[in-house]
């Protein structure tokens, strides 16, 4: 899939954004104890893309814990793995949200707001 074929398919629009995030792949049975650290390339009130260390499977569900500026709690969420590309040594991860706790998803309304004042009128 190209990134002209993602970018029909995003149903919020998307800012360049870096922030910490952590996640862990949840499986049946319960989440993975392995939690791993990495950075978003762009998100949206819709989901994120991220660089990982290792690749993920498409469809696989994933914990996601992303830290926001101006937000002292990081923002909870359940995703899903649309694509991943592997880019040199990190795969890049598009993350479509599944989840999200109530309060996250306000913080979310902000992040919308956020990103349509970014891309402008």
């Amino acid at each position: 899939m190209t990134g002209s074929d993602r970018s029909e398919r995003r149903q919020s629009p998307r800012v360049p954004e870096r922030c910490s995030v952590a996640f862990r792949t949840i499986r049946e049975g319960g989440a993975s104890h392995k939690t791993t650290a990495a950075q978003t390339l762009n998100l949206s009130a819709s989901g994120v893309c991220l660089v990982s260390p290792h690749p993920l499977e498409r469809d696989v569900q994933i914990a996601l814990e992303l830290s926001l500026e101006g937000h002292t709690d990081p923002v909870v969420a359940v995703g899903r793995v649309v694509w991943c590309d592997r880019e040199e040594q990190e795969y890049r991860v598009g993350i479509c949200f599944t989840w999200l706790r109530d309060e996250d998803r306000r913080a979310l309304a902000v992040i919308s707001d956020y990103v349509q004042q970014r891309l402008g009128p």
